[in-house]
């Protein structure tokens, strides 16, 4: 996969809390474009990236016309390294935006009044790489050693301050270089773009979890803004809907899930059909975990707990704590469970 898409995974959280004044400066627009949107069924969705697999459920709802048989006029457009879904969510320009689930408590923190309304990644997906000649299969093995990260990440921190596992940190350019170098690097990264860029560069590598160090926050969340939530729900219930049909069929048939890879490719030409089949591929077990099984998007108010409870231990709230009912409404959720089995990846696809 091209560079850039390794790149996303690392900024994001940074790109919120850098517009964070930004978008809380734009709230005040926010009822009057985001409710003339909502009256002509239109609703404008700022994807987790450029076009890719990490927005595939929602290329396939697409391709299946579930948003027009549900009344919807539903807009895909691309976020990116210079996109911030919270200033778009807050100002109304975009009534659905993506985050980390760190990423709604500091909007919270900051006084930009959005809210979670499902949970794609139900297992974080960011871990970390080594060399599989490094023999590298836990955390306390990774002591002492440095790491490739983006600045400002909360897992080294986590690991460091509740594991006892501290790692020197080399500042993240955009590229896996280094790591691909220098077998005694560590490189912060995913399961569906760092380990392939690294396979298809002859280096084998082990990949580990955060979620395994026992931090482990929703990802992809998807969010809108508090007075969009409270006015339109009926729209963000249809949406979900069709959304998560939409991942579900994605998912789990081939079929379905061809049809969104091509429109993901015409939509981004940055990619290749062998990038998108693996992300495709790799990414199924990170949405289908836990709760995700029996119901896709799910969230808890036991996760939001704990995740506020870890950041508190990281230094990361000022004030008082935000209670999980001001983060979260799982109320207008679906209940579309994960496929039954998920399909292998068509012959030759990657």
């Amino acid at each position: 996969m091209h560079s850039s898409g390794s790149r996303r995974r690392l900024v994001r959280a940074a790109i919120a809390v850098v517009t964070a004044a930004v978008a809380l400066s734009a709230t005040a627009c926010s009822d009057n474009s985001s409710n003339s949107a909502a009256d002509s069924g239109k609703l404008t969705v700022v994807l987790p990236w450029y076009a890719d697999p990490e927005g595939g459920g929602y290329f396939a709802a697409q391709s299946e016309g579930l948003y027009k048989n549900a009344g919807l006029d539903v807009t895909l457009q691309p976020g990116g390294p210079q996109v911030s879904a919270t200033q778009l969510v807050a100002s109304g320009r975009a009534q659905i935006g993506h985050t980390d689930a760190a990423g709604i408590v500091q909007a919270q923190q900051q006084g930009i009044p959005i809210i979670a309304v499902a949970a794609l990644y139900q297992d974080n997906p960011v871990g970390i790489l080594s060399h599989s000649d490094q023999n590298i299969t836990s955390f306390d093995q990774m002591k002492g050693r440095t790491l490739v990260s983006q600045a400002g990440a909360l897992y080294p921190v986590w690991l460091d301050k509740q594991l006892g596992v501290p790692m020197q940190t080399m500042q993240y350019q955009g590229s896996i270089a280094n790591f691909l170098k220098d077998p005694k690097l560590l490189q912060q990264g995913w399961p569906t773009n760092e380990v392939r860029q690294a396979e298809e560069s002859g280096v084998p590598v082990n990949f580990t979890p955060y979620s395994k160090s026992g931090f482990n926050p929703y990802n992809d969340v998807l969010f809108t803004s508090k007075s969009y939530f409270d006015g339109h729900k009926d729209e963000l219930r249809k949406f979900l809907q069709a959304s998560l049909t939409g991942w579900h069929d994605y998912l789990g048939d081939v079929a379905v899930a061809a049809d969104a890879n091509k429109a993901i490719l015409a939509a981004n030409g940055e990619q290749t059909a062998a990038s998108v089949w693996y992300a495709w591929d790799k990414q199924r077990p990170y949405v289908t975990a836990g709760e995700g099984a029996k119901q896709l998007g799910a969230m808890t108010e036991q996760r939001w707990s704990t995740l506020i409870d870890q950041l508190q231990k990281l230094g990361q709230l000022t004030g008082k704590a935000p209670a999980p009912a001001d983060l979260y409404d799982a109320s207008l959720l679906p209940t579309v469970a994960a496929p039954a089995a998920l399909p292998t990846a068509p012959t030759g696809s990657y």
